[in-house]
C-alpha cells in the first residue's frame, strides 16, 4: 500500500524527518510519500498558521490522492481533519487522533506534551473535539519551538522529558503522547527516561491506515463525511470547483 504523509510546514527537514520515522515502523510492502507544505508557515505554532496548512493540506489531496491508499495529517493540531475526509478518495488519518486513540488502549488516562505555551489552548480544544477529556490527564507544555525540535534534538529530549516525568509523577498520566509532529524521531531517548509508554502520532497513523487498508474499511459517506456539493470555488487558488 502507499501512504501519502503530508508536513503541515514549509520546512523541508521537517518533512525528511517524518518520512524516515514513519519509514521505521511501517510493514514491509507499506511505501510512504512525504510532501511538504508548497506555501504557510515554517512551523505550525497558532490558529493562524493552521488556516494556511488546512489550504495546503486540501490542495495535496486534491492534486495526488488517488494515487495513495492513505493519507496522513502530520500535525499535532489535525487541521481540517474533517475537510480533509470530504475531499480525499482514500482515509484520512490525524497524528493527534491516532495517537490519543492508540494510548486509549495501553493507558486509562495519558498526558500530552508539547511545545511552546500558546499551544496549550489549541491541545485543549483538540483533546475537546475527539471527545476524549475524561482519558486526558494533562496537557504539559515545554520552551520548545516546533523548530527546536529539528535543530536542537538533544535540549528537546531533555525538556520533553522534565515534562513528562512531571505528568507522570504530579497529574497521573499513564502514557505519554508526544504533541508534535516534529518530536516523532525522539521517541526512544525519550522512552529510556520514562517508565510509561511513550506514543508518536505519525506511527500511530501509520498502523492505523496499515490497519484500514487490510480490513478494506473506507471513509463513510453517510452524514459528516459527504463529499462536497459541486459548486464553483471563486478564488481560491489549487482548488477551484468540486466535483462530486
Amino acid at each position: 500500500m502507499r501512504l501519502m504523509l503530508l508536513n503541515p510546514n514549509t520546512t523541508e527537514a521537517m518533512t525528511a524527518d517524518m518520512e524516515r520515522q514513519a519509514n521505521r515502523y511501517a510493514r514491509a510492502g507499506t511505501e510512504i510519500e512525504g510532501f511538504t507544505a508548497k506555501f504557510g508557515a515554517e512551523s505550525v505554532e497558532c490558529a493562524y498558521e493552521e488556516e494556511f496548512a488546512i489550504m495546503s493540506f486540501l490542495q495535496t489531496i486534491r492534486e495526488r490522492a488517488d494515487a495513495f491508499d492513505g493519507v496522513i495529517l502530520s500535525c499535532f493540531g489535525d487541521p481540517g481533519l474533517y475537510a480533509c475526509r470530504e475531499l480525499s478518495p482514500v482515509p484520512v488519518v490525524g497524528i493527534a487522533e491516532a495517537s490519543m486513540l492508540m494510548a486509549c488502549t495501553v493507558a486509562h488516562k495519558w498526558s500530552i506534551v508539547t511545545v511552546i505555551p500558546r499551544v496549550k489552548p489549541m491541545a485543549e480544544h483538540l483533546v475537546r473535539f475527539h471527545g476524549l477529556e475524561q482519558r486526558c490527564a494533562s496537557i504539559r507544555t515545554t520552551p520548545l519551538s516546533v523548530l527546536d525540535c529539528e535543530r536542537e534534538p538533544e535540549r528537546a529530549v531533555r525538556e520533553m522529558v522534565k515534562a513528562s516525568q512531571a505528568a507522570v509523577a504530579e497529574d497521573g498520566a499513564e502514557a505519554i503522547l508526544l504533541g508534535c509532529g516534529g518530536m516523532g524521531p525522539l521517541d526512544d531517548e525519550i522512552a529510556k527516561a520514562v517508565d510509561v509508554p511513550v506514543i508518536d502520532g505519525i506511527v500511530c497513523a501509520v498502523k492505523l491506515l496499515e490497519g484500514l487498508h487490510d480490513y478494506g474499511l473506507k471513509t463513510s459517506r453517510h452524514a459528516a463525511f459527504m463529499r462536497p456539493e459541486p459548486k464553483d470555488l471563486a478564488g481560491v487558488p489549487g482548488l477551484g470547483g468540486v466535483s462530486a
